[in-house]
């Protein structure tokens, strides 16, 4: 049987210490959240980072747009927050309504309070593996932290990404690579028989395609890493884009949904949050 990668305790631990070195910092970072407030998912995630914003020191700002909100009006909202000291962190909480271009909003954030690096810089940055100090998106970002405290060392290893968003498998395709892994990036329009021939020998298999029950056990190596970032609801129950059950038994680790990587992404958007603060604290004494 597997080991479960356990991102709520591991968030938790993740929090606590946050927690203190936004104290010992004297800082107060602020983290402006620009979302749909229609959306279901958007409404639920949003209230989630308020609260653990609150419990490690982060003051948050929620901006709700309208259903009819357009593109240059968003914009206009994040010029502001760009040009607002009190805000140190920017999130724009995809999807907002459909007249809005979320990929140009994305790149209008200023790079140093783009604190989900979705952003062209800062995604540019990252698909360079260039070195420096540039947020990257907390999804992601959560699973390399998840796989560094299991002692997971990508190095060598073929790892397939199934999922080619701009918020998940692109950003978690580049950190595999710069990692050392040999990835193989796929989506739910792979044919197949392509993607079951990649699974039969990848050593990682992280997948986020909003599809439950979308890989199954029969379908991965014996003694594979499954990291599943899906999170859909079948009879009420929530529930992952893997089958739990068939899956832990030929994995050597596997994260369960829910608890694996939902919490690791807020811990790691609050790690960017303070993060973004000390280095406009950094440059404003330059």
């Amino acid at each position: 049987m597997a080991t479960i990668l356990d991102g709520k305790a591991l968030s938790k631990d993740l929090k606590i210490a946050l927690a203190d070195k936004v104290k010992e910092s004297g800082l107060s970072p602020k983290l402006a959240v620009v979302f749909d407030p229609k959306n279901d998912g958007s409404r639920l995630y949003v209230g989630m980072k308020q609260r653990a914003a609150a419990k490690v020191g982060i003051a948050t700002e929620d901006i709700a747009v309208a259903d009819d909100v357009t593109t240059e009006a968003v914009l206009k909202i994040v010029a502001d927050l760009n040009a607002d000291p009190s805000v140190t962190g920017i999130l724009v909480q995809a999807p907002l309504p459909e007249a809005v271009n979320d990929q140009q909003v994305f790149s209008a954030i200023a790079p140093e309070k783009d604190v989900d690096g979705l952003g062209a810089f800062n995604q540019g940055m990252l698909f360079g593996d260039q070195p420096g100090e540039y947020a990257v998106a907390a999804t992601p970002q959560g699973v390399m932290t998840m796989l560094k405290h299991y002692d997971i060392d990508p190095y060598g290893k073929k790892a397939v990404v199934v999922g080619r968003s701009q918020l998940f498998g692109r950003p978690m395709a580049a950190l595999l690579n710069n990692a050392n892994a040999t990835v193989t990036l796929a989506h739910r329009y792979t044919p197949r028989e392509m993607l079951l021939d990649s699974l039969k020998d990848a050593d990682i298999v992280v997948v986020g395609v909003g599809i439950a029950n979308f890989i199954t056990g029969d379908q991965i190596k014996d003694g594979a890493v499954l990291v599943d970032v899906g999170m859909n609801v079948v009879d009420g129950k929530t529930t992952g884009d893997i089958e739990f059950a068939s899956a832990e038994k030929k994995a050597s680790f596997i994260t369960p949904v829910p608890g694996g990587v939902g919490p690791m992404t807020i811990a790691t958007l609050l790690e960017n949050t303070f993060a973004a603060a000390l280095n406009q604290e950094k440059i404003s004494k330059n």
